[in-house]
């Protein structure tokens, strides 16, 4: 039995779900029409995810193991082959939390690609799992071999960080517009 959250793990948890959506459609199973199921090589032509396929590199996971922990620095993103994930968050007073379960063809971690900050939260495999990772190095050598294909996929991560800002400032209004308004000091 989980135990109750409290108003801001509540708050965290509303948060994180509103930025995680799973991919619509069917399963897929090539490997190119998986890539074309992420956000960021939707639009590519066949020829370019090739390109962008020989960048991802392959690992497995067994159940229960770290992928990356939080504070960690990130160093890219992954994509879930096959297999399932959960993203968890440490509370302030040190329990864990569990914010979203990802699965087949769901990625995370992508603001790594852009930028080496601390992770926000902690990578556990639920079951055995087939990752592939994208990291800043692969980003870094298709601009320099193919500028123009680096320079659509770093569009499309533009793109994506904007609208789940947007997705997380409709939900920041929504909870605020749904939560009395706190009174003035001094007043009656």
């Amino acid at each position: 039995m989980k135990p109750e959250l409290d108003s801001k793990s509540a708050h965290l948890l509303e948060t994180e779900l509103a930025l995680w959506k799973p991919p619509a459609g069917p399963a897929v199973t090539d490997s190119l029409g998986m890539l074309r199921a992420i956000p960021l090589f939707r639009d590519l032509k066949d020829a370019e995810l090739t390109k962008v396929s020989k960048l991802l590199h392959q690992r497995e996971y067994a159940a229960d193991e770290v992928v990356f922990r939080e504070g960690q620095t990130g160093a890219g993103m992954y994509i879930i082959q096959q297999g399932a994930v959960d993203i968890v968050l440490r509370l302030a007073d040190g329990s864990e939390q569990c914010v979203v379960s990802l699965k087949d063809r769901q990625f995370f971690g992508e603001l790594a690609l852009l930028e080496s900050t601390p992770r926000t939260a902690t990578c556990v495999v639920r079951k055995p799992s087939v990752l592939l990772g994208l990291f800043q190095p692969d980003l870094e050598q298709l601009l320099e071999r193919n500028a123009q294909l680096g320079a659509r996929v770093v569009w499309n991560l533009a793109r994506m960080t904007g609208l789940r800002l947007r997705e997380l400032s409709d939900l920041m209004r929504a909870r605020a517009e749904a939560t009395p308004p706190a009174k003035a000091p001094g007043a009656a």
